[in-house]
């Protein structure tokens, strides 16, 4: 009662169009817009992220090293594989402004597609979600990131399963995967569909598609030569974070995180991403369940949290991919007062604490160093699996 009489209260002072689908697609560009202008009115340092993609591609083109310093042209390390350098193409050869401004809207429109796509009973649904991550998603593209791409692949991904296009779902499993490696994940959501062997063989073939797609432009040994220092670079981050020796690595906002900081438990992070890999596998025993929707959102749910959770270098402004994954589960779940208080939780802590909105000192003294912007993500992961272990659904 309460909430119909606050949704009805909302609605006297927000013009119809901001609370339909058809709005948000003007909502979210305007937004990637004024932000892409902003940074390139700030200048270069403001996003730094995008000219380590954009540069990345000239330096696979040069066949130079992509996994070394170039503290000349850009600050921080290139961790992704030389096959996004080369998906950066189609933008490098234009004005650096307006690969900017390009930039944060190709962010923004895979977002809005996806969750378009979700085959959610309701538009409002999608409203909700849409709403409910813009500050993340805002978040992200002041950071210049390519995360909110990413988990709109996973989510693509899912929808294609459910329209029973493998090939597509297997080609955005593997895009996602060779920008950030996280989203290797997603594959698991194969198990609910049928026709697994065919699904095998596109995950195959798009695999070896772009394993060597940089062929086009590098040669053998240096694409070997490359993905050798890839790999070298990903497992020295994973080791020096989990040792401690790198000063610059900060805590992660992960389970990781929050063992050290509030239990000062150090476990080597391998066998925790191992026990939440376990975790998240549990619910795929309940077969039965495969056809119903809220079961698979759930799963869904669940691999776009874990994703960040469980990261063992996860960073705030990657978090759009976590955001998601709540709202998902929150249109999907039933609601009563805990879900509601949970939501508004990770509202707080999650989406508010990074920005000018949230009390500085708070944020200093007690949120960034008891990672509280995970928390109540970890929290949301905790509560899907219970609900996907425990709950009964509709056969």
């Amino acid at each position: 009662m309460l909430l119909n009489k606050a949704e009805e209260n909302i609605k006297k002072f927000i013009p119809k169009i901001l609370l339909e689908e058809k709005g948000m697609i003007w909502v979210l560009l305007t937004t990637a817009l004024l932000i892409g202008l902003q940074k390139v009115i700030q200048g270069p340092d403001y996003y730094n992220n995008y000219i380590i993609f954009k540069t990345s591609f000239f330096h696979l083109y040069n066949d130079q090293n992509l996994y070394r310093n170039y503290w000349d042209e850009y600050n921080d390390l290139y961790l992704y594989s030389p096959t996004f350098a080369l998906l950066m193409i189609p933008l490098v050869f234009l004005p650096l402004w307006l690969q900017v401004i390009l930039w944060c809207c190709l962010n923004v429109f895979s977002v809005y597609i996806a969750i378009k796509l979700l085959p959610f009973d309701s538009a409002k649904k999608r409203v909700v979600v849409y709403w409910f991550i813009l500050i993340e998603l805002i978040t992200a593209l002041q950071n210049v990131q390519v995360s909110p791409m990413v988990a709109s692949f996973i989510i693509l991904a899912f929808v294609f399963f459910e329209r029973g296009n493998l090939f597509k779902a297997a080609f955005f499993i593997v895009l996602a995967t060779f920008i950030k490696i996280y989203a290797i994940a997603a594959v698991i959501l194969f198990l609910m569909y049928p026709r697994k062997l065919k699904f095998a063989g596109y995950m195959t073939f798009w695999c070896i598609i772009f394993l060597l797609a940089p062929l086009l432009i590098v040669s053998f040994n240096q694409l070997l030569f490359l993905y050798h220092s890839w790999f070298n670079l990903t497992i020295g981050i994973h080791q020096s974070e989990e040792t401690g020796i790198n000063p610059n690595i900060a805590i992660p906002l992960s389970v990781m995180g929050w063992l050290k900081t509030w239990f000062h438990l150090n476990p080597p992070a391998v066998y925790v991403q191992l026990a939440g890999t376990a975790l998240m596998c549990l619910p795929f025993a309940r077969i039965k369940y495969y056809k119903n929707l809220d079961f698979k959102l759930f799963i869904l749910a669940s691999i776009l949290i874990w994703a960040m959770i469980f990261n063992h270098i996860a960073e705030s402004a990657s978090y759009i991919v976590a955001i998601l994954g709540v709202g998902i589960w929150y249109v999907t779940e039933k609601k009563s007062v805990p879900v509601n208080v949970l939501l508004v939780t990770v509202f707080i802590f999650s989406i508010l604490s990074p920005t000018s909105i949230f009390p500085k000192y708070l944020r200093e003294h007690y949120v960034i160093p008891y990672v509280l912007k995970a928390v109540p993500c970890i929290i949301v992961w905790f509560v899907i699996q219970y609900r996907l272990l425990f709950n009964k659904f509709d056969k």
